[in-house]
């Protein structure tokens, strides 16, 4: 059994099973209680993505329509010996000018068995981490804006979020306006590596947007956290 001691430091303690446990304290003494979510992020495994910048967003469909697995907007290639928890994932799409029954949808879906070996013809993006001074740096491989296939092609074996709209107009050509997505799950998926995450948008007409990820990555050093050997 370990034997729990308080100390006031900035960052909690990380230990495996029957090692020494310091229970997380202020300058005063008291009990830290935070989620383990806050607990992550003030350790430094907090990471966050923003793809699209400023007033330029990227286009969806693989820079063409319709969703396609393999050229996803936003992919987040996770390794072995590592896992992730998605805590965030807000998307932000412009409509395009629809026809009568057009539709357009945003999609976020996971891969449960493959970490990516090419994010093919994409931008590579960098996952800054949540603290301003850097402590960690992501074991992750993520990349957006992908127009020629990520390799393996993703199998998705979970979907965690989906939004449809489908166009019903009295005049064709007609803007539509605004579409977004907020996946913010009260009790988020531990996706453990290799996997990957994938954020698609698209539909009958290309659709531009943008989006915001952020997770807390659990590398095998902190394994006994959530539960593996």
């Amino acid at each position: 059994m370990a034997d729990m001691q308080v100390a006031s430091r900035r960052n909690p303690t990380m230990t495996r099973e029957n090692g020494s446990l310091y229970a997380w304290a202020n300058p005063a003494g008291a009990l830290v209680a935070m989620s383990f979510k806050d607990a992550m992020v003030a350790a430094g495994y907090g990471f966050h993505v923003t793809v699209g910048a400023l007033t330029t967003p990227i286009v969806g469909g693989g820079a063409g329509t319709v969703l396609v697995i393999a050229t996803p907007e936003l992919i987040i290639s996770v390794p072995s010996g590592t896992a992730i928890m998605p805590i965030r994932i807000k998307v932000d799409c412009e409509l395009p000018a629809d026809l009568d029954n057009d539709i357009e949808e945003i999609v976020i879906a996971v891969d449960r068995t493959q970490a990516l070996t090419s994010g093919g013809t994409s931008t590579t993006e960098v996952a800054f981490n949540m603290r301003s001074d850097n402590p960690t740096t992501s074991l992750c491989s993520v990349y957006s804006a992908v127009t020629v296939t990520v390799a393996p092609t993703p199998v998705h074996g979970i979907e965690l979020a989906r939004k449809q709209e489908h166009t019903n107009l009295l005049t064709a050509g007609i803007t539509q306006g605004f579409m977004d997505l907020l996946y913010e799950p009260l009790h988020p998926p531990i996706i453990v590596g290799p996997a990957n995450v994938s954020v698609m948008f698209g539909g009958v007409t290309a659709m531009s947007g943008f989006i915001n990820a952020q997770w807390v990555e659990m590398p095998e050093a902190l394994n006994s956290l959530w539960g593996g050997s």
